[in-house]
């Protein structure tokens, strides 16, 4: 409303009535109202500050009205600021950001945004000269602002995008977003304008009665508008047009809002010609648009607002400074609950409340800006979007000026604005000179064979000189070397380990092109099962071995199987697609072409470096191992994104469940053996929460204070029984997917600080990152010590580290100790390995020798002093060490002690591996990790405790180092006997190593096999004992005969030329109809190919092809021989060739904004495909596996010819 910081005595009307009423019924409000309210300080004057606290002291309102010191103790007082320009303007408008910000527009045309509860001034800037900002919208692209004539978009770091104007805006009051891109304003006139924020363009215009609009809010079905007369319109959002009317009050509106299928509202009523503020909250059914009973107030409502977290609570705000949480369900009266804000006398003028309801946010016309919070770690948003910051300065090496041991190198060169460099020679004074090449051998020469200006030689036996190699001796001699430290020259050069052989079902397998591409390719020779493979002639292709990862997780398979949405590039579809294809192949090949064209689109993807091209996929300095967890955590993230949905999660279900479901195992133990207190679920989770701040607290003095915290811990237990810790659960919307259900993991990070300040995050994670323990101890001719699997996981998930981070109360960065607490327990437990440094190398080598020592029953000893003597103290210096001969160990010696310790070969013993088959992991009441090592065959309770989980070991992830035939990642995959059932009908369980197209079964053993020398795990993944019990398994086929009719042409309709008739009711597809079928391809990229010594021409890579065209003819019926599919499939990727000669496309054919053709995405002709293959249709055609394998479609002998 217009009423945001105007300057007026309480319980004046709206700036919306005062100009239509006369001065004589001013005088009359005045004399209403009293005198005490007309005596108050001018807006911006200063009064005592104890005044507001003693008037408003929870004991003089607890003698009036019982309960209400206990309501002042929800909200507290957080922190009040004094915006840009509230020493001029007043505050008149407030919104919370989906990032964690607060925005903020004066009466001056100031908009300025503030981060977190501290109130860090973020970014201000200006918007508008003279009119004052009346509502802003934070939007994907920044902020929308408006003004009584202008609306402002402006990125958050304070750039402006764009100040719509138009002459139909003059008195503009409200707005809301109908749609991510359109925008609908309104204000005090008859026009409502919908707008096009990124066309920039009026969509319409709609004509409304008078006296306009003043406030918008939307629900599922309607668009609500309030207007100045006091009435609630209903405007249908597709036409605008009203539906219904609500006359709330006889004088005028100040606020509503809804939730649900309530509407309520408050404002002004006209008795006796005065306007006087109404202390009934007008209640309003939706469904049957009918009033309810007034809810009666003890204050002055001036703002209200649903707290969404609730379903019957809601927040009234009166001008004067009070607000009030009130049940809407209550038939009482509602008691005297109010909470004062501290406002010098200034009058409220804006109010907001943040999305998780924690923080509350108070604009007065004083210019100052109040915040109240609730609970201990209060939040703006459960999963805020990162906030972005100005780039830090980059602080220079300190460097004493009489250094003589640190190189200049490490300060950064300075390039000079104008001017030349000392260094720069001029060109009379410089010579070009290049490096003189080897002469060539004359036995290359004598036996060289000339064909078309291109000699051919083979090279001399001994020559150690390698194809495309020229080898250049380069001295590294250096005065006071020591002697025998000296390496000779290898012809293989020193980067190859010639005793490292890796094992060939190991190695990458490339594919063997003829004239006929693959047609000819054996595949079956490196499968032999029924499972489907994936091939790697496409780019991007490395990230195979974590879709076989993903395929074989039965609820992950079932979940995108089912889900199907309208986006065109959504890999959670293109998954679910795949793992169909996957499904349907017995022993077959399949592309992930569709996939990852997909996967190429995503500007996530290409930000985080993960899509290679064809190039930099060939080189050998590619990091696959880091790539690999990246593409993990990414596609996480990414299906997270697409497959999640906001749902309602009763957290006082889960406790009931909980209970229940301990109640049951103690029943179980009985039996068995005796319970522990360990399975004993937490009561509630305010007390967890309060019960870890308390041991945060108090860690650095356990010494004195554990007998006192035991005390208090024994009476919060005997204060709060089992039916209040019930009622302290709260309902809340949560995004959920199946990766949060299955991977989800959440903690509380906690930061403190030297000075006793303490600040903590909730975060959702679905990897976890292995941080390995030092194992050498201090000291000299000490033993390493050696450390099981499950300690070095504990030690990840409660890992206690120091890091630099910003603390309020010192105003500068200091260090903090970071610790973490695990909220939940995932049913599965991804684990990445890091392995991109010497250390993490080497601890794994140490602890896979210490076991092999373990096990020796002689030598034990002089193996550990040979490895004792090797492992001195870590340099504290590290690789910045300037000390001549220091005696620590640094990181370039650790390079020759991995090279230097004996090889342990795990294939000659099976027990010497490290890595458990089985886990089992503890999660206590506060919020500690237990994690133990269990044997395949040990015991297993029926009922499983709620905080005890099981875990076994599904997957492995390797890197394997292959100098020779190149690097590549493969996984070892436990398949369980729902896919041995499925695809080869037998029932049983085997380890599986994936290696793109190869699939090999191997033994248990060799999938927790490695040797660290030629393969380095990546990931390594847990999934619980009995995970498909848990989880619905059913595939229900989302794709519907709709798809036939959907018009998803990309082309406008008065440009597109349609070629084919769409099927009518009875010509729908049935089982054994003929359908003809051709398809029309275009090129991606040329063929690639070389030229032999004999003359003969050998391809290395054939044309990347790509569907452009798919036409389905009617088989059957009268119009027979009728295309009803004739689709011009879009692409987004550079078209090489057209093939016009043999497809008849022609360049412009694919563009929608040239086009003439039916133009279509590849995801919906896919999806007529996928339909048409389920029907049981017989398709008629030449090429049908290349046509069906262009769009990952699949065509069985049966249903082809």
């Amino acid at each position: 409303m217009d009423y945001r910081g105007m300057r007026m005595p309480h319980g004046f009307p709206p700036p919306q009535m005062q100009g239509r009423m006369g001065e004589g019924m001013m005088n009359q409000q005045r004399d209403m109202m009293g005198g005490n309210m007309m005596n108050q300080p001018p807006p911006g004057a200063m009064i005592n500050p104890q005044m507001m606290p003693e008037h408003f002291s929870p004991n003089q309102l607890d003698g009036y009205f019982p309960g209400a010191a206990q309501a002042l103790t929800e909200y507290h007082d957080l922190t009040s600021v004094l915006v840009d320009g509230g020493d001029r303007f007043s505050v008149s408008a407030l919104t919370f950001d989906k990032q964690d910000l607060l925005w903020m527009g004066n009466s001056g045309g100031h908009v300025t945004g503030y981060y977190g509860l501290e109130m860090q001034k973020y970014t201000s800037f200006k918007v508008h000269m003279t009119e004052d900002i009346r509502q802003m919208i934070p939007i994907q692209r920044g902020i929308l602002s408006l003004t009584r004539s202008t609306l402002n978009c402006s990125l958050r770091r304070g750039l402006s995008v764009f100040n719509y104007k138009s002459p139909c805006m003059q008195e503009m009051q409200c707005m809301i977003m109908t749609s991510p891109n359109t925008v609908l304003m309104g204000g005090h006139q008859t026009k409502v304008l919908q707008l096009d924020i990124e066309g920039m363009r009026e969509i319409r215009q709609v004509d409304v009665p008078e006296p306009g609009c003043a406030i918008f809010r939307s629900s599922n079905k309607y668009i609500c508008a309030g207007d100045t007369s006091g009435k609630v319109r209903l405007y249908d959002p597709a036409t605008l047009r009203a539906e219904h009317v609500l006359d709330a009050h006889n004088g005028t509106l100040s606020d509503f809002d809804l939730q649900g299928n309530l509407l309520v509202t408050c404002g002004f009523s006209a008795r006796q010609n005065q306007m006087t503020v109404d202390r009934f909250l007008m209640v309003y059914d939706m469904r049957v648009m009918r009033a309810m009973a007034p809810i009666q107030i003890i204050m002055d409502p001036m703002f209200l607002r649903f707290v969404h977290i609730y379903s019957n609570k809601l927040m009234i705000v009166s001008q004067a400074g009070q607000f009030q949480i009130i049940d809407t369900n209550s038939l009482a009266p509602t008691p005297l609950s109010m909470q004062p804000v501290n406002t010098h006398g200034s009058f409220i003028t804006s109010f907001d409340i943040s999305e998780t309801c924690h923080v509350l946010a108070f604009g007065d016309s004083g210019g100052y800006l109040h915040e109240f919070a609730s609970g201990e770690h209060p939040v703006f948003n459960t999963f805020p979007q990162p906030t972005e910051f100005a780039d830090t300065t980059e602080q220079l090496q300190y460097m004493h000026i009489n250094d003589e041991m640190t190189p200049y190198s490490v300060i950064p060169m300075c390039y000079p604005e104008n001017g030349k460099m000392l260094s720069d020679w001029p060109d009379h004074l410089a010579q070009n000179v290049y490096r003189k090449p080897m002469p060539v051998d004359n036995e290359i020469l004598r036996s060289m064979k000339v064909q078309h200006n291109v000699g051919y030689a083979k090279l001399p036996q001994g020559s150690g000189i390698g194809i495309n190699q020229i080898p250049y001796k380069i001295g590294n001699d250096k005065k006071g070397s020591k002697k025998g430290k000296s390496v000779p020259e290898s012809p293989i050069g020193r980067g190859e380990d010639p005793f490292v052989v890796v094992p060939k079902r190991y190695q990458k397998v490339d594919l063997k092109y003829s004239k006929l591409g693959l047609e000819d390719f054996d595949f079956r020779h490196y499968n032999k099962t029924h499972f489907a493979g994936l091939e790697t002639g496409i780019p991007n292709a490395y990230c195979n071995c974590m879709l076989q990862v993903l395929y074989y997780i039965e609820p992950l398979r079932v979940a995108l199987l089912n889900h199907l949405c309208k986006k065109e590039f959504c890999l959670s579809c293109e998954l679910g697609f795949l793992f169909h294809m996957l499904d349907s192949q017995k022993g077959q090949t399949c592309q992930a072409t569709n996939f990852l064209r997909a996967f190429r689109t995503i500007p996530e993807a290409s930000a985080l470096g993960l899509v290679l091209s064809e190039n930099e996929e060939n080189e050998s300095r590619i990091n696959l191992l880091r790539l690999i967890q990246s593409w993990s955590r990414f596609i996480f993230h990414q299906v997270h994104s697409e497959a999640g949905k906001k749902v309602l999660v009763e957290d006082s279900k889960k406790v009931e469940e909980a209970a229940a479901d301990e109640a049951e195992d103690q029943k179980a133990d009985k039996d068995d053996k005796p319970s522990t207190a360990e399975s004993t679920p937490p009561k509630s989770k305010k007390k967890k929460k309060k019960k870890g701040k308390k041991k945060g607290k108090d860690q650095a003095d356990d010494d004195k204070s554990d007998g006192k915290r035991e005390d208090d811990e024994e009476k919060d237990k005997e204060s709060i029984s089992p039916d209040q810790s019930v009622n302290l659960e709260e309902e809340r919307f949560e995004e959920l997917s199946i990766i949060s259900e299955l991977f989800g993991m959440r903690t509380n990070t906690t930061l403190k600080c030297r000075c006793g300040q303490e600040m903590e995050k909730v975060s959702d994670t679905t990897l976890v990152n292995l941080h390995y323990p030092d194992c050498s101890p201090p000291g000299h001719n000490k033993p390493p010590v050696r450390f099981t699997f499950a300690e070095v996981v504990k030690h990840s998930l409660s890992l206690e580290q120091n890091t630099q981070a910003w603390c309020n109360s010192c105003e500068k960065y200091q260090p903090h100790m970071q610790s973490k607490v695990i909220r939940n327990i995932p049913d599965i437990l991804a684990l990445n390995c890091g392995m991109e440094n010497i250390r993490d190398l080497e601890f794994w080598k140490i602890q896979q020798m210490l076991i092999k020592q373990k096990r020796e029953e002689e030598g034990s000893s002089q193996s550990y002093s040979m490895m004792s003597s090797q492992m001195p103290v870590m340099c504290r210096y590290g690789r910045a060490c300037t000390r001549k001969g220091c005696r620590f160990r640094h990181e370039t010696d650790m390079k020759s002690e991995i090279a230097d310790m004996p090889a342990v070969n795990p294939d000659e013993d099976p027990d010497l591996v490290w890595i458990p088959f089985v886990l089992k992991v503890i999660l206590g009441s506060d919020g500690k990790v237990d994690i133990e090592e269990l044997p395949e065959d040990s015991f297993r309770p029926k009922y499983e405790d709620p905080s005890v989980k099981y875990y076994d070991l599904y997957a492995t992830v390797g890197h394997i180092k292959d100098q020779k035939n190149g690097n590549t990642v493969v996984s070892q995959i436990f398949v369980g006997e729902t896919f041995h059932q499925r695809k080869e009908g037998v029932t049983c369980t085997q380890w599986y190593l994936m290696n793109d197209f190869s699939i090999t079964p191997i033994e248990k053993h060799e999938a927790t096999n490695f040797n660290m020398d030629w393969k380095v795990p990546c990931t390594i993944f847990f999934v619980k004992k009995n995970i498909v019990k848990c989880y619905d398994t059913q595939v229900k086929i989302p794709i519907s005969e709709d798809v036939l009719y959907d018009d998803n042409c990309l082309v406008s309709p008065e440009r597109r030329k349609i070629t084919f008739t769409t099927l009518i009711d009875e010509e729908r597809p049935k089982e054994k109809d003929v359908v003809g079928l051709d398809a029309e391809f275009v090129s991606l990229n040329q063929e690639e190919s070389e030229l032999r010594s004999d003359g003969t021409r050998s391809t290395i890579k054939p044309s990347h092809l790509t569907a452009a065209r798919i036409t389905c003819l009617r088989g059957q019926g009268d119009q027979v021989g009728e295309p009803f599919i004739d689709d011009y499939i879009s692409t987004q990727e550079q078209v090489v060739d057209y093939l016009t000669q043999y497809s008849g496309i022609k360049p412009g054919d694919l563009d929608p904004s040239v086009s003439s053709r039916y133009l279509t995405t590849l995801k919906s002709t896919y999806l007529k495909l996928r339909y048409l293959v389920q029907s049981g249709v017989i398709f008629i055609g030449h090429g049908l596996k290349k046509r069906f394998q262009s769009n990952q479609s699949l065509c069985t002998k049966e249903s082809g010819s």
